[in-house]
C-alpha cells in the first residue's frame, strides 16, 4: 500500500526482491500482527530494515487500497469482495474454524481480544469495518513501546542494527510535529483519539547471543556425540541492549526480558487481570454440552466432531504445561494409546481421530477434539471421554502399562524438541520471543516481585523440565489428570458438539439471496455505477502507484557470498545407496526406494490401505513375533517419525504442488531416529519388520483401518478446495490409463471403503490375499531398492556391516516367483475444453486453467523465473486478481515432470472478474500490449534464487532434497549449478518473447487449454453462461456433486 517515505504501492514487495529475500508477510493472531522480512543475509536485512520500519509506522491507508483489499461492493453484482472478504469467505463456514470460533466465545469474556474472529466475520467487515476505524486502531497499537523487533540468524551486526533503529527513532519518534502530522493526515476527529506519551516510545530489543550444546546437559543416551555447532535451548541466552545514554531508545529491552520499570502500552490491558474478574462466563457444569451446527449439503454420510475445550493456567507457568503435554500425547496420539483403544480400536469405530492442540494465550487454551465422529454418537462419545479418564484414576486401566508410556514419551520429546531447534532454529526462537513479547505486555500489572527468573528463559529450559518429569511418581500424573482435565473451573471449560446442518445451510443461502436482492433494490442501477466509477478508479490509482517502482532507484547487492549453506558432503560410493553426510546433526534419516512398476492393477486400488497398515499390524520374522501392541510399542520407543507414502510430495521448484501424481510407481519408507549405535541397528531391524514380516493375520485391525480412512475421506470430500484439485487430478491423468493415480484418487479410496465396511465378512478373503499379493510383489523389487541416508554419516561409516547385511538379506529375499494377474483399470472421463464443479457449502471460487506441451529442460531456468515474474506481489497478475480485489490468490505454475503449464485463481469473490482479469493480462503480453519490466524480472530472478536457497537452509528440507535426488536424479550439487545459473541469468527480451509464445500462448487459447472451475451450486449455471459468452467457450460440462459422480 506504500509508505510515508516510499508512497508507491507494491514498493516493499518490489526491493524485497532486488535484495534477495523471500518476501514479506504479515500474519494476524487474536492479541498480535507480526510481520516477517526473510533475507538470505545481512547486508540485505540492513538494507531493507529502514524500508521496512516505514511501511509498519506510517502506511498510506487510503481509500483506493481500502476498496482493493479489505472490502468493496461490486457495481456489476452488488456482491461482496475484497482480498480480504475473498479470504474470510473461504474460511468462516468451515467446521474446524466454526469449532474453534465456538470454543473461544465460550471460554473468553467479549471484553477480551481472544473471544473474536482476528481476520474479521464477514458480517462484520460489511457493515461495521471502515477506514477511519482501521487508521484509529493503527494509530493506536503501532507505536514503539508495544512492538517488538526480533533479529535471529548469523552474521548480525548487533552495532549496526542499533544505529539504523535509532537513527530511525530520532527521525520519527522524538518529533512531535512528524507525529502530530500523521495524525492530521488521518483527519480523525480528537475525541476519537487515545494519545501515546511520546516518551513511553521505546523499542523492545531481542538479541540471541549464542547457542550451544550443554556437555554437562543430561540426555537420554550416554553415549551420543555433542557437537559445539548443534543448539541446546538451555544455554540460549537474551542479550540486553540499551543505549550508554539516558536518551530514550529502540533498543531498549526492558520491555522484553529486564526486571526493570517499564510501562505497558496504551493496549491491551492486562489481559490476565480481565480473565480473572470475568463474570460474564456463566458457570456450568462439564456434562452440559453446547450445540454448534456447521452448513452442509444433505447428505447421510456427514460427520460431526466433539471439543472439549479449557482456559489453563499463565502463559510461563512451563513446568506443568510440559507435563501437560506428555500427559496429552500418551492419553491420545498413538495406537497403543489408551484413548486410542476405547474409541478407534472397536468394531464399529467412535471417532477417526484424537487430537490436542494448545493456543498460546497469556493463559494458555487447550482443545482435545474427537473427530469424524457420527452424529448419534456425538452425546456418547463426550460422557465417555470423562468415564476413561476416571477409570484411570480408579486403576481400571493398567498403572504400569500407562506409567511406561509416559516415561517413554518424556524421552521422546527430549529428542522431539532437539530436532526442532535444529531443523528450524530461526522460527523456533521468533515464536518464542513474539509469544513473551505479547505475554509481557499481557502480564505485566501482576509480576511477581519476588520473581528474579526473566520470562523467556522459561520457554528455553524445556529440555531441563522434561529431564526433571523423569522422576515423578505416578500419582503425580494421576493429580495433572484430576485437577485439570476433570475438575478444572467449570467457567473455563466447555464441551462443544459440532453437527452438520443442511437447514442452516438453506438458511443461510435464503437469507444470502434476500440480502443481496434488497442491496440491488436499494442501490438500483444509478447506486451501482457510482460504486462502479469508484472502484475503477481505485484501481486505476493501485496500478498507476504500482507502475512507478522500477523508477526508483535502488543499491544492488551482488549474489556471490550470499548463501550461507547447510555443510552437507554426498557421496554415493556404496551400491544403490546415496549418502548425504551433515556432522552437526544429531538425527539419521533413513529412506528407502522400492520401485512399483508393473503392479497388477487389480493391487494398485488396495495399496493405500497396505501403506496404512504397515507399522500398525503384527510381525512375524524368523523367531521374533510381535503383536500390534508390542510393535507400535517399539516403534514409539526408538523412533522419532516415520512415513510411509506412494510416490513424493509436490516441493520442489520443477514440481507444481496441484499435481499429486509425482512418482507414483515408488513406495518410500522413511525413518528418523537418534544417532547412536542401539538405535541405529533397532531402526535397520524396523526396516526389516515391516518387509519382511508384516502379516495381515488380524482382519480387526484391517477393518478398523478401513473405517478410520473412511471417516477421513469423508470429511476431506466436505472441503470445496479438496475437491476441486482431487479432481484435477482426475482429469490430468485421464489420458493414461495406466497411470497409478487413477486406482488411489480419493474418490476410488472412498467407494473402496465403504464397499468393505458394509459387508466386511463378504470381503475378508479378498482383502487379506490382495494385501499380501502387495508385500511380496514389494519383496520381489528389493532387488532394485534405493537407500538415501542423510545425517552424521560417521556412526553409518563405522557400523557399515549393519547396513551391508540388510541390503543383501533383501536381494535374497527378492529371489520369489510371484503371480501376476493383470486386470484393466476403470477408465476416468477425459478432459474437456471446461467443467464446473458445484459445491453447496462453499462461498470462494476456485479456478484451474492448464495446457500440455513438452517443456525443455534448456528452458527451465527461463521459465523458472518468468513464472515468479507473472504472480509475485505487484506482478502482472498479482495486480490483475489480487491488487483489483477479485481474489485472495493466484499463481502461474508448470510442472516440469508432467508437462503442464497452468494458472490458478484462489478464493475468489469475484471469479468471473478475477478469471477474465487474469486472461487478459496474460492476452496482453503474449501479444505485446504489455511491455516487460526488465528490472521486475531482475527482482524476479533474485526472488527466484533466495526461494530455491529455502530448499537448502536446514537439515530437514536437505533430507527431503536428498529423497528427491535419487527419484529425479537431481542431486544437491546440481542443485547449487541451478543457482548459478540463475544468478547469471541476464535480461534478454528476444528470449523471453520466445518463452512466452511457447509455454504461454497456448495457456490463453481454448482449444489448446481446459479449465476446472469450482463455485457455490447456485452459480454454475451463470459461470456456465459466462464462459460460453465472454470467452466463447461452447462445450463446458456442469457437475452438480462431484463426489457423487464420481463414488456413484
Amino acid at each position: 500500500m506504500g509508505s510515508r517515505n516510499y508512497p508507491q504501492q507494491g514498493y516493499l514487495d518490489y526491493i524485497s526482491a532486488q535484495h534477495y529475500c523471500l518476501g514479506t508477510n504479515a500474519t494476524t493472531y487474536r492479541d498480535m500482527t507480526t510481520y516477517e522480512l526473510t533475507t538470505v543475509n545481512y547486508q540485505s536485512l540492513s538494507t531493507l530494515l529502514p524500508v521496512y520500519l516505514d511501511h509498519i509506522f506510517y502506511p498510506l491507508l487510503l481509500n483506493d487500497c481500502y476498496l482493493t483489499e479489505v472490502h468493496h461492493i461490486s457495481g456489476e453484482t452488488g456482491d461482496d469482495a475484497g482480498v480480504v472478504y475473498s479470504e474470510m469467505q473461504a474460511s468462516e463456514n468451515q467446521p474446524d474454524e466454526i469449532l474453534l470460533y465456538s470454543i473461544l466465545r465460550e471460554l473468553w469474556s467479549d471484553e477480551l481480544p481472544y473471544h473474536y474472529e482476528c481476520g474479521g466475520r464477514l458480517e462484520s467487515i460489511r457493515n461495521e469495518l471502515t477506514l477511519d476505524k482501521i487508521k484509529i486502531f493503527h494509530q493506536k497499537f503501532y507505536t514503539p513501546n508495544n512492538v517488538a523487533i526480533i533479529l535471529c540468524g548469523g552474521g548480525i551486526n548487533v552495532n549496526e542494527i542499533l544505529q539504523i533503529l535509532n537513527k530511525f527513532e530520532q527521525e520519527n519518534f522524538f518529533q512531535y510535529d512528524n507525529r502530530q502530522k500523521l495524525s492530521n493526515e488521518y483527519s480523525l476527529d480528537e475525541n476519537q483519539r487515545k494519545k501515546t506519551k511520546l516518551h513511553d516510545d521505546k523499542f523492545p530489543f531481542i538479541q540471541i547471543k549464542s547457542a550451544s550444546f550443554d556437555d554437562n546437559s543430561t540426555f537420554i543416551h550416554s553415549n551420543i556425540k555433542t557437537n559445539v555447532q548443534s543448539i541446546d535451548t538451555t544455554k540460549l541466552s537474551v542479550q540486553s541492549t540499551t543505549n550508554e545514554t539516558n536518551e530514550s531508545s529502540f533498543c531498549d529491552s526492558e520491555l522484553m526480558v529486564s526486571r526493570g520499570e517499564s510501562s505497558g502500552p496504551s493496549s491491551p490491558n492486562s489481559l490476565l487481570q480481565a480473565s480473572e474478574t470475568d463474570s460474564s462466563i456463566f458457570q456450568r457444569n462439564m456434562n452440559e454440552y453446547k450445540e454448534v451446527c456447521y452448513p452442509v449439503d444433505d447428505n447421510d454420510e456427514n460427520l460431526g466432531q466433539v471439543a472439549f475445550g479449557y482456559r489453563l493456567e499463565s502463559i510461563y507457568e512451563m513446568e506443568i504445561y510440559t507435563a501437560l503435554d506428555v500427559l496429552l500425547t500418551t492419553l491420545f496420539d498413538e495406537d497403543i494409546s489408551i484413548f486410542y483403544k476405547e474409541f478407534i480400536e472397536l468394531p464399529n469405530t467412535l471417532c477417526s481421530s484424537i487430537d490436542h492442540d494448545w493456543f498460546n494465550y497469556p493463559q494458555r487454551v487447550l482443545t482435545i477434539t474427537f473427530e469424524g465422529v457420527e452424529i448419534d454418537d456425538l452425546t456418547m462419545v463426550a460422557d465417555k471421554y470423562s468415564s476413561v479418564l476416571y477409570s484411570i484414576l480408579n486403576s481400571q486401566i493398567e498403572n504400569d502399562q500407562f506409567y511406561t508410556q509416559v516415561q517413554r514419551n518424556i524421552k521422546k520429546k527430549i529428542e522431539l524438541h532437539l530436532n526442532e531447534i535444529e531443523s528450524e532454529p530461526f522460527g523456533y526462537l521468533t515464536d518464542l520471543c513474539c509469544l513473551d513479547h505479547i505475554s509481557e505486555l499481557s502480564l505485566s500489572n501482576i509480576k511477581n516481585e519476588n520473581d528474579n527468573e526473566q520470562h523467556l528463559y522459561k520457554f528455553l529450559q524445556n529440555q531441563k523440565y522434561l529431564e526433571n518429569l523423569l522422576n515423578r511418581p505416578l500419582p503425580y500424573w494421576h493429580e495433572l489428570i484430576k485437577k485439570y482435565l476433570l475438575e478444572w473451573d467449570s467457567s473455563k471449560k466447555t464441551v462443544i458438539l459440532l453437527k452438520p446442518s443442511y437447514e442452516l445451510l438453506v438458511e443461510q443461502q435464503e437469507q444470502e439471496e434476500q440480502r443481496i436482492a434488497e442491496r440491488l433494490n436499494l442501490l438500483n442501477s444509478k447506486g451501482l455505477q457510482k460504486l462502479k466509477n469508484e472502484l475503477d478508479q481505485a484501481r486505476s490509482n493501485n496500478k498507476q502507484s504500482s507502475s512507478q517502482c522500477a523508477n526508483i532507484s535502488n543499491p544492488s547487492i551482488p549474489f556471490h557470498n550470499q548463501l550461507h549453506l547447510p555443510q552437507i558432503e554426498y557421496y554415493s560410493n556404496k551400491d544403490q545407496i546415496d549418502l548425504f553426510h551433515s556432522p552437526t546433526s544429531h538425527f539419521i534419516r533413513y529412506t528407502l526406494h522400492i520401485p512399483l512398476k508393473d503392479l497388477p492393477l487389480d493391487l494398485q486400488l488396495y495399496l493405500p490401505l497396505f501403506s496404512n497398515l504397515l507399522f500398525h499390524t503384527s510381525i512375524q520374522y524368523e523367531n521374533i513375533h510381535l503383536d500390534k501392541y508390542n510393535f507400535c510399542e517399539l516403534i514409539s520407543r526408538d523412533i522419532l517419525s516415520y512415513s510411509v507414502s506412494n510416490g513424493q510430495s509436490s516441493s520442489s521448484p520443477i514440481q507444481s504442488r496441484y499435481v499429486y501424481t509425482h512418482y507414483f510407481d515408488t513406495f518410500i519408507i522413511s525413518l528418523q531416529s537418534i544417532s547412536n549405535d542401539e538405535i541405529y541397528k533397532n531402526t535397520i531391524d524396523y526396516f526389516r519388520y515391516v518387509l519382511y514380516g508384516t502379516i495381515f493375520n488380524d482382519y480387526k485391525i484391517i477393518i478398523e483401518e478401513c473405517e478410520k480412512q473412511l471417516k477421513h475421506l469423508i470429511e476431506a470430500l466436505q472441503d470445496g478446495h479438496t475437491i476441486h484439485e482431487a479432481y484435477f487430478n482426475c482429469l490430468i491423468n485421464s489420458t493414461n490409463l495406466n497411470n497409478y493415480y487413477h486406482q488411489m484418487n480419493i474418490f476410488l479410496q472412498k467407494n473402496l471403503f465403504e464397499k468393505i465396511c458394509k459387508q466386511p465378512d463378504k470381503y475378508k478373503n479378498e482383502i487379506i490375499s490382495k494385501l499380501e499379493r502387495i508385500r511380496l510383489f514389494l519383496l520381489k523389487n528389493l532387488s532394485q531398492m534405493h537407500f538415501s541416508i542423510c545425517g552424521n554419516m560417521e556412526l553409518i561409516e563405522g557400523n557399515w556391516h549393519i547396513i551391508e547385511q540388510f541390503m543383501n538379506e533383501s536381494k535374497l529375499k527378492s529371489q520369489i516367483e510371484i503371480e501376476n494377474n493383470q486386470i484393466k483399470g476403470k477408465n476416468v472421463s477425459t478432459e474437456s475444453p471446461a467443467t464446473i464443479i458445484g459445491t453447496p457449502h462453499e462461498e470462494s471460487g476456485y479456478v484451474l486453467r492448464w495446457t500440455r506441451l513438452s517443456i525443455s529442460p534448456k528452458d527451465f531456468v527461463s521459465l523458472l523465473i518468468f513464472s515468479n515474474y507473472l504472480d509475485m506481489e505487484n506482478g502482472p497478475l498479482w495486480t490483475a486478481c489480487r491488487t483489483n480485489g477479485y481474489s485472495y490468490g493466484v499463481a502461474f505454475d508448470f510442472d516440469f515432470e508432467t508437462n503442464l503449464i497452468l494458472l490458478s485463481i484462489n478464493q475468489c469473490s469475484q471469479l468471473k472478474l478475477a478469471y477474465t482479469s487474469a486472461l487478459e493480462t496474460l492476452k496482453n503480453i503474449v501479444e505485446h500490449k504489455t511491455s516487460l519490466d526488465s528490472q521486475r524480472m531482475n527482482a524476479a530472478r533474485n526472488l527466484t534464487i533466495c526461494m530455491l536457497t529455502e530448499h537448502l537452509a536446514t537439515l530437514g528440507r536437505v533430507t527431503s532434497v536428498c529423497i528427491r535426488s535419487y527419484l529425479n536424479t537431481y542431486s544437491i550439487d546440481k542443485y547449487q549449478n541451478l543457482l548459478n545459473e540463475i544468478n547469471s541469468f541476464t535480461y534478454n527480451e528476444d528470449i523471453l518473447l520466445k518463452i512466452i509464445e511457447k509455454y504461454l500462448s497456448p495457456l490463453i487459447n481454448d482449444n489448446q487449454s481446459s479449465t476446472l472451475i469450482l463455485v457455490n451450486t447456485n452459480k454454475m449455471k451463470e459461470t456456465q453462461e459466462f464462459l460460453q459468452k465472454e470467452h466463447n467457450i461452447k462445450n463446458v460440462i456442469l457437475i452438480k456433486d462431484v463426489v457423487k459422480y464420481l463414488c456413484r
